[in-house]
C-alpha cells in the first residue's frame, strides 16, 4: 500500500504557532516580573497573582470562607478556570502551549539534544515510579496550603524563582525555589521537560482530566509506517506509535508528534464522532481559546495586570476595627511611606528611628534596607511596637540585616 507524505507547510506552521505563543509568554511574564521587582508604584502584578495554582491553593479558603489567601489575586483563580477548561478540552495542554516553565525547559532540552547529540531518556525501572512524584508534590503542597491558609509552595517554586532573579531576596527568600529551578533546568538539559514529569504539581493536577478530555491524538494504524518518528518527537516519551488513542497523563497535547509524522492521515488530534482538527488550527485555537477568557475578564474589570498598593492590601484583608492591619503584609517590596501611613506613624519619628529621610521613604523598603541597616522584619517589630507605646517606639533601634 503506497501512503502519502504529510504536507510540510501545516505542520511547519502548527510548530512555529506554538512556538511563538510560548515564546510571547515567556518574555512577557518574565518582563512583568522584573517590573514588578524594580517598579516602587504602578507596577504589574506579581507572580502569586498570575499564577493558576496560587488559585488552586486558595481554592479551600475562597470556597469554605468566600476570601482568598493572602498575595492570590481573583487572576489567578481566573487561570485556574483557564487552563481547567484547557484540559477539559484537550488534556494538558496548558503545559505543553501556554506555561512559560515548560518552554524555559524544552529551551533547555533542545540545548541539550545538540551538546548530546541526541535524546536521552530515563531508565523506565526509575521512570515509571518517579512520575508518581508530582503526585506527592501536588497533594503536599495543597494540603499544607489549605492547612495553613498560606502559599505553602511559594519558597519552593522554580517559576516563582525565576520571577525573582532580579530581586534582592532571591537567596534569603527564595533560595530552596532557585534550587528547584536549577534542578529543572539541568534536568531538562539531559530529559527533556524534567520538572514537567516528575515534580510539577499543576501538571499532575490537570493530568487528572485527561480521561474527561474531548480531543485527543489519534493514530490511524493503517497507514502507520512504524517509523517511530512520534515516540522521538513526544518532549514527555510517551510511546504514541503503540496506541491508538493517547490517553496517558503524560500527553502535554503539544503536538510534536502530529507533526513528526510523515504519513498523511495518520496522526491527528480528534474528538467526539472521531471528528479531526488540523496541527494548525489546534495550536491557533486552544491559544485563542485562553487567550480570550483572559481577554474578556480582563476588559470586564475581574483580572488585574496591575499590583494593589499597601493602602489596598490591607484593605482588602479586612483591618481591626481600631485601623490595625496583619503585619504579614509588610514586605520588602513595601513602599516604606505607604506602610507607615497605613498605621499612622509620622514621617519624622521614622526618620529618627531609622535614619531615612522623609525625602526617600517613598522607596521600597528592600531599595533602602542595606544603606539604612534595617530589614523588613525591623519595621513589622517596630509597627507592632508603636500601636502599643509610641513613645517606646521612638526608642526602638533596628537589629539591622
Amino acid at each position: 500500500m503506497a501512503h502519502q507524505k504529510a504536507p510540510q507547510t501545516p505542520r511547519r506552521w502548527a510548530r512555529w504557532t506554538r512556538w511563538a505563543v510560548l515564546s510571547v509568554v515567556l518574555a512577557g511574564m518574565t518582563l512583568l516580573g522584573y517590573l514588578h521587582q524594580e517598579l516602587a508604584v504602578d507596577k504589574p502584578a506579581g507572580v502569586d497573582a498570575l499564577c493558576p495554582f496560587g488559585g488552586l491553593e486558595t481554592l479551600f479558603s475562597l470556597v469554605t470562607t468566600g476570601a482568598m489567601l493572602k498575595k492570590v489575586a481573583v487572576a489567578s483563580v481566573i487561570l485556574l478556570v483557564a487552563t481547567v477548561a484547557m484540559a477539559l478540552l484537550a488534556r494538558r495542554s496548558f503545559c505543553g502551549r501556554v506555561c512559560p516553565l515548560g518552554f524555559l525547559q524544552e529551551l533547555m532540552g533542545g540545548l541539550g539534544h545538540r551538546v548530546l547529540r541526541g535524546r536521552r531518556t530515563m531508565p523506565a525501572a526509575l521512570d515509571r515510579p518517579a512520575r508518581l512524584l508530582k503526585y506527592a508534590v501536588l497533594a503536599g503542597f495543597i494540603g499544607l496550603a489549605w492547612a495553613t491558609a498560606d502559599l505553602a509552595i511559594r519558597p519552593y517554586d522554580p517559576w516563582v524563582a525565576w520571577q525573582h532573579l532580579t530581586s534582592a531576596d532571591l537567596i534569603t527568600d527564595f533560595a530552596p525555589g532557585l534550587a528547584v529551578l536549577g534542578v529543572a533546568l539541568a534536568g531538562s538539559f539531559v530529559y527533556d521537560r524534567f520538572f514537567c514529569k516528575y515534580l510539577c504539581p499543576m501538571g499532575a493536577f490537570l493530568g487528572l482530566f485527561s480521561k474527561a478530555s474531548l480531543f485527543r491524538v489519534t493514530r490511524t494504524t493503517a497507514n502507520c509506517i512504524d517509523c517511530r518518528a512520534c515516540d522521538k518527537a513526544c518532549p514527555m516519551n510517551v510511546t504514541v506509535s503503540a496506541v491508538q488513542k493517547v490517553d496517558s497523563p503524560e500527553c502535554i497535547s503539544c503536538g510534536e508528534c502530529v507533526t513528526a509524522c510523515p504519513v498523511k492521515d495518520t496522526l491527528a488530534f480528534a474528538g467526539p464522532g472521531s471528528r479531526r482538527v488540523s496541527p494548525v488550527v489546534a495550536a491557533a485555537g486552544l491559544a485563542a481559546g485562553f487567550a480570550l477568557i483572559v481577554g474578556a475578564t480582563t476588559l470586564s474589570g475581574h483580572f488585574d495586570w496591575t499590583a494593589p498598593s499597601f493602602a489596598q492590601s490591607v484593605a482588602e484583608t479586612a483591618p481591626a476595627p481600631d485601623g490595625s492591619f496583619d503585619v504579614g503584609l509588610i514586605k520588602g517590596s513595601s513602599v516604606l511611606a505607604e506602610v507607615m501611613d497605613a498605621a499612622g506613624i509620622p514621617p519624622e519619628t521614622v526618620e529618627q528611628v531609622f535614619g531615612v529621610p522623609v525625602a526617600e521613604q517613598d522607596r521600597p523598603i528592600k531599595d533602602i534596607k542595606s544603606v539604612y541597616g534595617f530589614s523588613p522584619e525591623d519595621v513589622r517589630t517596630f509597627v507592632e511596637i508603636y500601636r502599643q507605646d509610641p513613645e517606646a517606639a521612638a526608642a526602638f533601634v533596628p537589629a539591622g540585616e
